[in-house]
């Protein structure tokens, strides 16, 4: 690469970090100041005994965190803006289509306009302020992901044994959990592993792929949209079914477990006044929540500046032990639950992935001719890149500054949203019934399923959701990383300790021990080899298991 090169690559990821001023705007970047004003991101927290509704007010470099702009919504922008004064006025309010929020879609031009029209108040819909409408109804400014700590907690029983739907696991359907789950047995040892078990596994080199290591379920839910909200109201009706009217569909005032100012606000949605909000009231409420938790986050993309988590207010009782461990790192228990929260800067990973990039391009050309043909791009392994989007002349020359203004618009894009991962380090289902800890559920194991989830039943209505057993939320909120930083050092361990050796049986008698040739401490009427009707006078408690001390017993007898 010569200097020159080497300075308009330096100069274009300086310029992305806002290291130093730049003249003009580039593409994703607003026109104009942009008010300091937080736009509200509602979540519902769907925990064990009543929802809670958290309000996260998101600045990233001091701005709306909605008001970011793509291509996309600048070309629809310029397509609404027909007198082309960078701003939309009534008479072209008239053409803006709905895109999904009844509250900002229903109406005359003029009563949207004004629902829109924040900041400045001057009548007219700029760039920023039709970005956030945007970006709420398509949900694409905030995500929520869950991640797993162990390899145990990306096996999602729940939706494999919940056969209803209701987003819960009841006794009856734990009672069936042996044939709900035989079908994932596919080495027909009668015993679940993880390899089996969990979702998407790679075939035949056992290495899991990165989409294996997918998302796990969280309590949590966006507040974006109407299509987001309803979702969300159908899922407390099935959360919170012990409030549910006879029809179940509606549940009682009493379900949201609120207070004084709240509970007032709460009932003025319950507009046929019969105690119960129907999925219509529950809608209207979703839309325009009484927040139990608010919390004020700042976080930068350009500029340079440490990020901020803030503790605003609590609304309820519910919320205690509230402890702002520093300027980034918060921790506070909602009922039973233990939430860490803590937000991150991913600011300094956008020029790591580029420069990680150049130089393996400068590898990549191995007759240092100083371009990339396109089967020496195959090396590079850029995720989801095609050699013709990048060689931007098309002349099947690929040059660095080529590739990094390919990269640079890719990585910034990423970091127009934000990102809030979830990880627990409470026991997932599959660890709670893996009682030998072999990493492996045996036929026994879940026969006592139902004993062993008693426990985790914390409302007592015979039936187990995931929010009843994860108790220690970590809270990570940060702007989209580059694909390069989503590698986790975990997957290689997790892969790995799902291939460990299970020892023979050494308890009961020695032929029992031969028999048992999964080795989960119990035979079974598959293993067994003599005939059924021995099977029967061993197996003394008619549960289709000979036990370690059945087969004792029987070498008791016989001497």
């Amino acid at each position: 690469m010569t200097a020159d090169n080497k300075t308009i690559c330096n100069c274009l990821i300086t310029a992305v970090l806002g290291l130093f001023p730049v003249n003009g705007s580039a593409a994703g970047e607003l026109q104009g100041a942009i008010p300091p004003k937080a736009s509200a991101q509602h979540i519902l927290l769907l925990a064990p005994s009543a929802p809670v509704v958290i309000e996260l007010k998101i600045l990233v470099d001091d701005a709306d965190f909605c008001a970011t702009t793509t291509d996309y919504i600048e070309r629809l922008f310029v397509s609404l803006d027909r007198n082309e004064d960078q701003l939309i006025d009534l008479k072209e309010m008239e053409n803006v289509p709905a895109f999904g929020i009844r509250k900002f879609d229903q109406g005359s031009p003029a009563e949207r306009l004004q629902m829109l029209d924040v900041a400045p108040r001057d009548e007219k819909l700029s760039l920023a302020e039709f970005a956030a409408y945007i970006h709420r109804a398509q949900g694409t400014a905030f995500r929520i992901a869950g991640a797993p700590t162990r390899s145990s907690q990306v096996i999602e029983l729940f939706r494999k044994l919940d056969h209803n739907g209701d987003g819960s696991v009841s006794d009856s359907e734990f009672e069936a959990s042996s044939r709900a789950l035989a079908q994932y047995d596919r080495d027909e040892d009668e015993v679940l592993n993880l390899a089996e078990l969990r979702p998407f596994s790679a075939a035949q080199n056992g290495i899991t792929v990165q989409a294996a290591r997918g998302e796990t379920e969280t309590p949590f839910r966006r507040l974006d949209n109407d299509s987001s909200i309803r979702q969300a109201a159908e899922e407390l009706l099935k959360k919170y079914v012990e409030y549910a009217n006879p029809k179940q569909d509606a549940l009682a005032l009493a379900c949201f477990n609120t207070t004084g100012e709240m509970t007032a606000s709460i009932r003025g949605f319950d507009r046929d006044a019969d105690g119960f909000l129907n999925r219509e009231e529950m809608f209207a409420w979703l839309q325009q929540p009484v927040c139990d938790l608010q919390l004020e986050i700042s976080l930068p993309r350009k500029k340079a500046f440490r990020p901020s988590l803030k503790f605003i207010q609590k609304q309820t009782p519910r919320v205690t032990d509230v402890d702002p461990q520093s300027r980034s790192r918060l921790q506070l228990r909602i009922d039973s639950l233990l939430l860490e929260l803590r937000v991150k800067s991913t600011r300094h990973m956008l020029a790591d992935s580029v420069r990680f990039y150049q130089t393996r391009f400068r590898v990549a050309d191995g007759d240092k001719n100083g371009y990339l043909t396109p089967a020496e791009f195959m090396q590079l392994n850029v995720p989801d890149a095609d050699y013709k989007k990048v060689d931007q002349n098309q002349d099947e020359m690929l040059h660095v500054e080529e590739l990094t203004d390919f990269l640079l618009q890719k990585t910034s894009k990423l970091q127009n949203q934000v990102v809030m991962t979830v990880s627990n380090d409470g026991k997932s289902l599959f660890e709670i019934l893996d009682t030998n800890l072999d990493r492996r559920l045996s036929p026994r194991e879940l026969k006592n399923s139902i004993q062993r989830v008693k426990e985790y039943d914390g409302n007592r209505d015979q039936s187990l959701d995931p929010a009843e057993l994860r108790g220690h939320f970590k809270l990570t909120l940060e702007l989209g990383k580059p694909q390069l930083f989503q590698f986790d050092p975990r997957e290689d361990s997790m892969a790995m300790n799902q291939n460990s050796t299970i020892p023979r049986t050494v308890s009961g008698p020695r032929w029992f021990q031969r028999m048992d040739r999964n080795r989960d401490g119990d035979i079974s009427e598959r293993e067994f080899l003599f005939d059924t009707n021995t099977f029967k006078k061993l197996d003394q408690n008619q549960d289709h298991l000979i036990s370690a001390e059945e087969a004792e017993a029987l070498s008791v007898d016989s001497e």
